[in-house]
């Protein structure tokens, strides 16, 4: 990367002994956006400077804005804003063999990349499930398909979320919440701290730490962890290329004592609300606050603002800062405001020295995409509280650009800039050095506006080799909507966008410099969830609707793309009650989390969770009359309904139902309560068999059976686990 040869980022010059907003108080209000590359720091005395003017600039900025809607409630003139355009300026510049393989004769994760490997709770090297179930590793062992056995159980510290496997390695993340830290944890005195003596106030560094606990499971039976590492900071995903794990973390740490709402005097509550007084003294204690919070900041020391490593070796805490050296692996968008740290923690998972490598981006928080060569960094350009002093500038992304190919080793490769936001990972795309990026123009997060300009839909293809440029682009997409699900497969593309209806678009990328728009169709409902298949398919899930909206239920659809510039919907499929109960719609996991959504190609089926709740007449009498005893059945009552829906999907009759594996029963005893309900949330398929996962059971079935069975199947083996649900899960 660049290296910053001159700090002169200086967004504030405040004079702390003033407390006038006409005394002293110098607000530079110049608008500017410049390059969005990222630059290396040259000390971290540069840092230091950048992240204190970041934190000067935010909690001014909320500090006016608090004042400016006081002061228009209050029907008094706005705040005037002094322009200085002189003091702005922008820096310069495991363990199986392959005789069972994936995709062929077992499903994985439903991965968006071929060869990249993303985190989940569940895990098959198919000859084992991995199964993160509250605060344990569970492990279950598959001799032969359809059969399940229970080989061991693992205790996990904080609140398991994700994981990765390769080989004879385990790679955990979990989430630990500092407040809950106990007596006696090693990280308990470094990560909560006492400030002020006078008063002895206690805080917490940061409120969320990333645990990585990586296990060796060459005996699956007694697995056993090998490393520990905390990492400061909110977990947001990890990725997979051989057997380089690089898990991403976002830290956004905190500052006792600053304040984003003035602190006022006893007297204010003494006049009247309307009043000339009480408002004369509101505007001084924003400006008093402002000063106070520069001081506190320019005295915070640089450690306070980073997040860090901790290493737990036994009793014994090894810290590994993220500053090493002279900060040099801390970076910046040249026109960057961002104080949080969205840091990439590489992991080589081979040889006999596991280590790990970090690197750290001042920047919003950023949505993360990863193909088997290239990881993509995408965050806003700006946070909203900067558009409230810059009010004539659209929302734009910044997309940095990442080399992964050489194992473990992250090349920054440049940056580039595109108008709007993103949705998702989907919205992101690297074929052939291509970067593709589908976003939503609009003015976002403007709470204070009132009449915000109505959403544009954009494709914008970016390369280069030091930066990326926009070289194609297609604009004014669905004008007034909004992206819901977006996909981009080879030379092309796919967005679903939404107002009332739903049209579908696909698009030709085969020309990166002349994107063109080639097919149109509206259809009810919407889709947040595409999916191609063979025979110029898309299989989406969404929410069914009319012409009036969405009536929100969970909906199927198959799409015919064979002519790309006349796309037809084949068939949607209503995810409808079976015949005789009584709930009326469903939700599914599936239409917010694509790694619900598995489609087995082999088979032609789709399975996906599905729950509801459903009401339940006292001992099946529809007038509900009570019975003697005092239990839940002879009462009526609602229960909660989770199910795996199995789906046929032919490409040329188009969708039917398969059958369906019901786990309701695990949900609706005395000790289960509505907030710990899980669902049945994924699946696996291995040979003719369906293994359906839950976090109260494990059940396989035949898909056989299945089919010529009645709608809940008998499983071949079913495994309850146990444990308490709720505290797992809340951590208590």
């Amino acid at each position: 990367m660049k290296t910053i040869k001159l700090m002169i980022f200086s967004l504030l010059a405040l004079s702390l002994a003033a407390c006038d907003k006409n005394d002293g108080i110098k607000i530079d209000d110049k608008p500017y956006r410049s390059s969005p590359q990222l630059i290396d720091f040259e000390s971290c005395e540069n840092l230091e400077d950048q992240l204190k003017a970041s934190l000067k600039a935010e909690y001014q900025t909320q500090l006016l804005q608090n004042l400016e809607h006081r002061n228009s409630y209050w029907g008094s003139p706005e705040v005037s804003m002094a322009e200085d355009t002189d003091s702005a300026g922008a820096a310069e510049g495991g363990g199986s063999n392959d005789t069972r393989q994936e995709g062929v004769d077992f499903s994985g994760t439903n991965n968006p990349e071929n060869g990249v490997d993303e985190a989940d709770f569940v895990k098959t090297d198919g000859y084992h499930i991995y199964n993160l179930n509250g605060k344990r590793l569970e492990i279950f062992a598959v001799p032969q398909f359809g059969e399940l056995e229970h080989v061991s159980t693992t205790p996990l510290e904080g609140s398991p979320s994700q994981m990765l496997q390769h080989e004879d390695s385990l790679v955990v993340f979990s989430s630990i919440y500092a407040h809950r830290l106990p007596e006696g944890h090693p990280l308990r005195d470094v990560v909560g701290q006492t400030y002020n003596d006078e008063y002895e106030y206690y805080y917490y560094r940061t409120s969320l730490l990333t645990k990585i606990t990586v296990l060796d499971i060459a005996d699956r039976t007694n697995p056993s962890v090998t490393r520990e590492l905390y990492i400061e900071g909110r977990y947001n995903t990890a990725r997979k290329v051989g057997s380089t794990v690089r898990f991403l973390s976002y830290a956004w740490m905190n500052i006792p004592g600053l304040r984003t709402w003035p602190e006022l005097p006893n007297e204010y509550y003494e006049h009247d609300w309307n009043s000339d007084e009480r408002h004369a003294l509101y505007e001084t204690a924003v400006y008093e606050t402002i000063a106070k919070n520069n001081v506190l900041i320019n005295n915070t020391p640089l450690r306070t603002f980073l997040a860090q490593i901790y290493e737990r070796q036994d009793d014994i805490l090894l810290e590994h800062t993220f500053n090493n050296g002279a900060c040099e692996n801390f970076a910046i968008a040249e026109d960057g405001l961002g104080r949080g740290v969205n840091s990439i923690l590489s992991l080589d998972l081979l040889g006999d020295n596991f280590s790990f490598d970090a690197d750290h981006i001042l920047s919003n928080r950023s949505t993360v995409y990863a193909s088997k060569d290239v990881l993509i960094l995408a965050e806003p350009s700006n946070d909203w509280w900067w558009f409230w002093r810059n009010p004539d500038f659209e929302e734009a992304t910044n997309i940095h650009r990442f080399d992964i190919s050489d194992g473990a080793t992250t090349v920054y490769t440049g940056s580039g800039r595109v108008p709007g936001v993103i949705l998702d990972q989907f919205s992101l795309s690297e074929y052939e050095g291509n970067i593709r990026v589908a976003s939503t123009v609009g003015r976002w997060n403007r709470w204070w506006e009132d009449d915000p300009s109505e959403p544009n839909n954009h494709v914008f293809v970016l390369n280069g080799t030091d930066s990326l440029n926009v070289v194609g682009s297609i604009g004014d997409i669905a004008i007034g909507e909004q992206i819901w699900s977006s996909r981009f497969k080879g030379e092309k593309g796919y967005l679903v966008t939404f107002e009332n209806i739903d049209p579908l678009w696909t698009i030709d990328l085969s020309n990166p410099t002349s994107p063109t728009l080639e097919g149109e169709l509206e259809v009810p409902g919407v889709s947040t969830y595409i999916h191609p298949i063979a025979d110029g398919r898309l299989l989406t899930i969404g929410y069914g609707g009319d012409d009036n909206g969405l009536d929100w239920s969970t909906q199927v659809s198959l799409f015919d793309v064979s002519d790309f510039q006349n796309p037809t919907l084949q068939q949607a499929y209503p995810v409808n009650k079976p015949e005789g109960d009584n709930w009326t719609w469903t939700w599914s996991e599936a239409t917010w989390e694509h790694k619900a959504f598995q489609y087995w190609e082999p088979k032609k089926l789709l399975a996906i969770p599905v729950s509801t709740y459903r009401w339940v007449y006292a001992n099946n009498n529809e007038n509900g009359e009570s019975g003697e005893d005092s239990s839940s059945s002879y009462y009526s009552h609602y229960e909660y309904y989770s199910r795996l829906e199995l789906i046929s999907v032919d490409t040329t009759t188009g969708i039917s139902s398969y059958g369906a594996i019901d786990h309701s029963d695990y949900f609706n005893s005395e000790t289960s309560y509505y907030w710990s309900r899980r669902d049945v949330r994924r699946s696996i398929f291995m040979g003719d068999y369906i293994y359906a996962i839950s976090d109260r059971g494990l059940t396989v079935h035949n898909l056989d059976d299945i089919a010529a069975g009645p709608t809940t199947t008998v499983p071949e083996v079913a495994i309850t686990m146990t444990g308490s649900v709720n505290e797992d899960y809340w951590g208590w």
